[in-house]
């Protein structure tokens, strides 16, 4: 009798929870259902699929382009879509829903006006997480508000515009190229030890010195790991639920290596920090502006590789895209060389005047444009909400976004779109950032050229990279007179890494002034 009792207990309770379930469902889709109404949404265009249902086929290209060490449609292939299928369209990968978009108002929304229903932490801590732990680049909500509040004073204006440690490294880059004059040399190598440089000299205080004759902290071990963890990241991301059979051992050694790098950094910043304290501090450290606020060593290296990478990249990544197409133009490189020398002793360059320097920032425009560094961005729909366009025949109706969808925007598709840059839009071409005459540069819209993102999650050291690059394509263009291309591959290949990075480097011949 008990135990019927028992199981006819179980059975209503089972019953009830089945209800609730069956109730909540139909809710759910009666509140969808009328903000679908109440907006006008539209369903999104979809992309063929040979398997619609399962979405099997865009795995199985993931796979083949991994094998070959290309990226998956996140480039050329994924922009041809774009111009077939419209600015915002849908397909199924693992039975589940993704969106692309490359529409300047979804942008708009999901880096601005509606920041808050979407986020990075569930997509991001996964790829990036055995490499740079948790901190503003893998995180949301109240974890990224403390991070960014943390990381905002060392990246203010008077710390950007202060040039005199920066100036030291690109000095040394230019003491070891001088031995390539009238030679050929990838200059790829020496942008990274460049960056490795002043990166660590800008968030511990004190620099690995790659490019003097006494390095420290094994410097170019360290760039070994970091340039091999930048690809197996770039791969968990291309192929996330097929990691167990992509597992690489050399990519979590790598990890290891850098993270004990950084510690190491970590532990010389205290020690300096403690010999400093009686002392006025010129500028800020990052690593000792963490110290002073936790004493949590693992977060301390965590938020210092969450800053490290993108600071690193920003530069050595731009910079060797940058010569990799000035080589290729000698008309450009000539006019470029021009206003450089007309800035005068390279002693009173600053922050401002470089700026004001109209051709050199039309090529750093160009470049960012057609190479950006960070090709795509995803984000993940934190609670249901809206896209302003993309649904309907026409693709101007707004769009239903379910929790839990994912985004992908690719920036290399949209800065390549020929309504917005004209029909030579994938050529490199500076003169089209100037105005008739070169006497100032065309005003685009924030939303359809977004090489740093856009909104809150703005890159915090968008200002340092752009003042960096600036300064040393600078420096390296006054040194020499020309750059020649000694690269037998023309076209820009790329390499398959979180960045958007010329596999080939930049080959070049230079020619001293």
């Amino acid at each position: 009798m008990e135990a019927s009792y028992l199981y006819f207990g179980s059975v209503n309770v089972l019953l009830i929870l089945v209800l609730v379930f069956i109730f909540h469902t139909l809710f759910l889709q009666f509140c969808r259902q009328r903000q679908i109404r109440r907006h006008g949404c539209s369903p999104l265009r979809k992309l063929p699929q040979i398997d619609p249902i399962f979405g099997l086929d865009p795995v199985l290209q993931a796979l083949l382009f991994a094998q070959s060490n290309k990226r998956t449609p996140g480039s050329a292939s994924l922009g041809r879509e774009f111009s077939t299928h419209g600015t915002t369209f849908q397909c199924v990968v693992y039975n589940t829903t993704k969106v692309y978009t490359i529409a300047p108002r979804n942008l708009q929304s999901v880096f601005g006006t509606d920041f808050d229903s979407w986020g990075i932490a569930t997509l991001r801590l996964f790829f990036f997480g055995p490499f740079t732990g948790k901190g503003i680049m893998t995180s949301d909500g109240q974890f990224w508000n403390h991070s960014r509040a943390l990381l905002k004073p060392t990246f203010s204006r008077t710390q950007i515009s202060d040039l005199s440690a920066y100036s030291v490294h690109v000095d040394n880059l230019l003491v070891a190229l001088s031995k390539y004059d009238g030679l050929g040399v990838d200059l790829k190598p020496y942008f990274e030890k460049l960056a490795l440089d002043s990166s660590t000299e800008f968030l511990f205080g004190h620099s690995a010195g790659s490019l003097t004759s006494t390095p420290t902290l094994n410097a170019q071990a360290f760039l070994q790991a970091y340039n091999y963890g930048q690809t197996g990241i770039g791969k968990r991301m291309q192929l996330p639920q097929w990691n167990f059979l992509t597992r690489d051992k050399r990519f979590w050694r790598s990890c290891t290596l850098a993270r004990t790098f950084v510690e190491k950094c970590v532990t010389q910043a205290s020690a300096s920090k403690k010999n400093l304290m009686d002392k006025q501090p010129t500028r800020l450290i990052l690593a000792h502006q963490l110290a002073a606020q936790t004493g949590d060593h693992k977060d301390i290296v965590n938020q210092l590789l969450n800053v490290f990478l993108p600071a690193h990249d920003a530069t050595a990544v731009a910079l060797t895209n940058i010569f990799f197409h000035l080589s290729r133009h000698p008309i450009v490189y000539a006019a470029l060389r021009r206003e450089i020398l007309a800035l005068g002793p390279y002693a009173t360059w600053t922050f401002e005047r470089l700026k004001a320097c109209k051709y050199l920032q039309a090529v750093m425009n160009e470049t960012f444009c057609l190479n950006p560094s960070i090709g795509q961005m995803n984000r993940i729909a934190l609670r249901d909400t809206i896209l302003p366009t993309g649904g309907g025949r026409d693709g101007a109706s707004p769009v239903f976004i379910k929790k839990g969808t994912a985004l992908i925007m690719s920036f290399y598709a949209l800065h390549r779109l020929p309504e917005l840059w004209g029909q030579d839009a994938d050529v490199w071409r500076p003169e089209r950032w100037l105005k008739n005459g070169g006497d100032g540069l065309v005003k685009v819209g924030h939303w359809t050229f977004s090489p740093f993102g856009g909104g809150p999650r703005i890159c915090i050291g968008m200002q340092l990279a752009l003042t960096e690059v600036g300064y040393a394509v600078g420096k390296v263009v006054e040194r020499f007179q020309s750059v020649e291309c000694r690269d037998p591959v023309w076209e820009f290949v790329e390499e398959w890494k979180i960045t958007t990075v010329s596999r080939n480097g930049a080959k070049v011949g230079l020619v001293r002034a």
